[in-house]
């Protein structure tokens, strides 16, 4: 095949696996029940697919990572370029806090179990591997994908599919265990979802809305189509600001190793700020947003067309990410994969079950259910989880999940940029040395985390009927 169809070719292919999904959604009653995403489907049985026709037809692995590393970047982009709207509170804040907490646990949980195996059964594994939990669970696909790239560079082989491994783990312990969770406390606490509160109930479970006079808005032009196509508008603003990021993050690749007089350690930050790249075009576009609305052109961002756009890379991206899934990779690391991804998995349910129960906050159980779905899978899927038991978002554990979701970013940033700490003991030759201090200063970040977390949510005493004595 001519190279120049190959791209096409692959859109092509995940688009036609996204309608197949959409359409056994609409007919199969148990993915209609569980409101189980279409993107998550589609990846699955794409994934199938190649596994089972492996001779007549391959995933495509290194073009589908290329795809997932840059529609990541375009998600957060447009999601950041969203005005803002308002109604942040104390429990938004709080839910951000939890956030923070849980993923500096995955991290350590998974530090702690990688260098077990490095001193026993796997002395060769590399010293990030314990970061996969937080990466594959909490961050999601794209961000695991990207960083393991970024490693790859610096002698971890397959690490973006490692990443992606752990990825698929992450939606079947938020889709699969969610909803044994959501079970669990609806019995212990006698709360029965009303379904019928809203009137496309029908159209939420089979995925489609057939009624003309049903069909949501997708967003509003704000530019005549005589000059420019007000969707066009939108995706070049998106491009435009993935393009200021992919220079200044170029230039800051010229210019540092000039600045720091160990190569070495250039080439290792330089590697992860490529990986973090999606944060910094997420950064670029809030600073966009910001000096539009300072000289009153903030109005031709659209809302609506903004999630559109980070919504259809989304879908493109989470089918790819599980499609470009590798047996083989996965058969390598098996055990230490098994046991990390349990172990996340239950420390994840047990630390916001508990936590959530003990805060006094409002909601618990929609609130334990947004939270978990979001660490273990991706904010979307914590939002699907919700939407069972809070059909119509009467409470405010659907927006605390979003908003606080942005509140955690600076308080996770800390957390990934300690990533570069145990490469740099690689490179030194003391790998025990940085790693077991770098363990030392996450457990304390926690540990501060936490004790933030309990002092915020003092004042949340006695406000729900539900909260643990």
């Amino acid at each position: 095949m001519e190279s120049h169809w190959l791209f096409v070719v692959d859109l092509m292919t995940i688009g036609l696996f996204l309608l197949l999904a959409t359409y056994l959604r609409s007919k199969i009653v148990f993915l209609q029940k569980n409101l189980i995403p279409n993107n998550i489907i589609a990846g699955f049985l794409l994934f199938f697919v190649g596994l089972i026709s492996a001779e007549h037809f391959q995933i495509p692995i290194d073009r589908y990572g290329k795809y997932i590393y840059h529609l990541l970047a375009i998600v957060f982009i447009a999601m950041s370029l969203r005005k803002s709207e308002s109604g942040n509170s104390k429990t938004t804040f709080a839910t951000g806090i939890l956030h923070s907490l849980s993923s500096a646990v995955q991290v350590i949980v998974g530090l702690v179990i990688a260098f077990v195996f490095m001193k026993t059964t796997n002395p060769d594994l590399f010293p990030t591997f314990g970061y996969f939990i937080l990466l594959g669970f909490s961050q999601g696909p794209g961000q695991a994908y990207s960083i393991g790239t970024s490693w790859e560079s610096l002698g971890f082989e397959n690490a973006a599919n490692i990443g992606l491994t752990f990825a698929a783990l992450g939606y079947i312990w938020a889709v699969v265990f969610g909803l044994i969770l959501i079970r669990v406390l609806q019995k212990k606490y006698n709360i029965t979802p009303d379904l019928k509160t809203i009137d496309d109930t029908k159209g939420n479970e089979i995925g489609v809305i057939k009624k003309v006079d049903d069909q949501p808005c997708a967003g509003e032009l704000t530019t005549h189509n005589s000059a420019i196509d007000g969707f066009t508008f939108q995706i070049a603003l998106v491009l435009v600001v993935y393009f200021i990021t992919y220079l200044s993050i170029k230039g800051v690749e010229f210019a540092l190793p000039f600045a720091l007089k160990n190569e070495s350690i250039a080439s290792q930050i330089i590697s992860l700020l490529w990986g973090l790249h999606f944060i910094f075009g997420s950064l670029f576009a809030i600073l966009t947003r910001k000096i539009m609305l300072r000289f009153g052109w903030g109005n031709i961002i659209n809302n609506g067309l903004m999630t559109r756009i980070s919504g259809s890379s989304l879908d493109f991206m989470v089918t790819a990410a599980i499609a470009a899934i590798s047996i083989s990779v996965f058969l390598e690391y098996i055990t230490i994969i098994a046991v990390m991804s349990i172990s996340g998995g239950m420390l994840t349910m047990w630390l916001v079950v508990r936590e959530i129960r003990k805060s006094g906050l409002d909601s618990p159980l929609e609130r334990i259910i947004s939270v978990y779905g979001t660490l273990t899978g991706t904010l979307s899927t914590g939002l699907t989880l919700t939407r069972i038991i809070d059909p119509d978002f009467k409470t405010k554990a659907a927006h605390d999940i979003v908003f606080g979701a942005g509140i955690a970013i600076p308080f996770i940033f800390p957390i990934m940029a300690s990533m570069i700490v145990p490469t740099i003991g690689l490179e030194e030759g003391n790998v025990d040395t940085y790693y077991l201090i770098n363990l030392a200063a996450l457990s304390v970040y926690a540990f501060l985390l936490f004790l933030y977390w309990r002092y915020y949510t003092k004042n949340f005493k006695n406000n729900s009927p539900q909260q643990d004595k």
